[in-house]
């Protein structure tokens, strides 16, 4: 009499996410913790000035806040959270995956694509000021750029935690609305900081929400409608 042998193979064992993902996570957080440890003076005072123009005037005055370390840690926990909504759209809204790069090179990607895209605004900003001879106005608009995505970063990382973990199609939508919501305040008030001002050239603000606003969000709803 013969007995079958029954052999049972050890199975990979497959992460819910990717491991990255967690550490990704982990350096946004300590990098809030550094600011608040640092500058949680400036820190309060950047989520004040986000939705009251006083608050942002306030903040001009206490200093060239472009050259301060908050201004590095904020913007790239903006620029994190961000590329981590596009990423994870990407994976449960469109499937997309790709068998060339790995998934932690196309976050990485999308990572240097945000921070490129805005580097290039911030330059052909500076570029319009000297033109046009804009130089508050211009420092003003990116102080406000500066507080809104900051504030948009911190807003997207507790949604991100249980949208990855999740996995989650609608808090992924709503965090992609949120990044919608945000672009149009920080036009509608930065365009409210352009008349404002008396010395303020309305055909330099004409050709900035041309050029730098509108046109980047037509041409990319285009390139979207395209290839999906």
């Amino acid at each position: 009499m013969t007995s079958d042998v029954l052999t049972i193979q050890p199975a990979p064992l497959v992460s819910f996410q990717p491991e990255w993902i967690f550490w990704v996570f982990l350096g946004m957080f300590l990098l809030l913790a550094w600011v608040q440890v640092f500058d949680a003076h400036r820190f309060r005072m950047i989520l004040s000035a986000t939705f009251a123009t006083r608050h942002l005037h306030h903040l001009m005055r206490g200093g060239n806040l472009m050259n301060e370390r908050i201004s590095i840690a904020l913007p790239l926990i903006y620029v994190l959270s961000v590329s981590m909504v596009i990423y994870q759209a990407l994976l449960l809204i469109f499937h997309r995956t790709s068998s060339a790069i790995s998934q932690l090179q196309l976050f990485l990607l999308l990572s240097l694509a945000v921070t490129g895209f805005w580097a290039c605004k911030i330059l052909i900003m500076n570029f319009l000021s000297i033109i046009f001879k804009t130089d508050q106005t211009n420092s003003e608009y990116k102080l406000n750029i500066l507080v809104t995505v900051s504030f948009l970063g911190l807003l997207l990382l507790p949604l991100l935690i249980f949208a990855v973990y999740l996995k989650s199609v609608w808090l992924i939508y709503i965090a992609l609305g949120l990044i919608a919501c945000f672009s149009i305040f920080r036009l509608v008030k930065g365009f409210l900081i352009g008349i404002s001002l008396t010395r303020f050239s309305y055909f330099f603000l004409f050709i900035y929400l041309c050029t730098l606003e509108i046109l980047p969000l037509l041409v990319a709803a285009k390139l979207i409608l395209d290839y999906y």
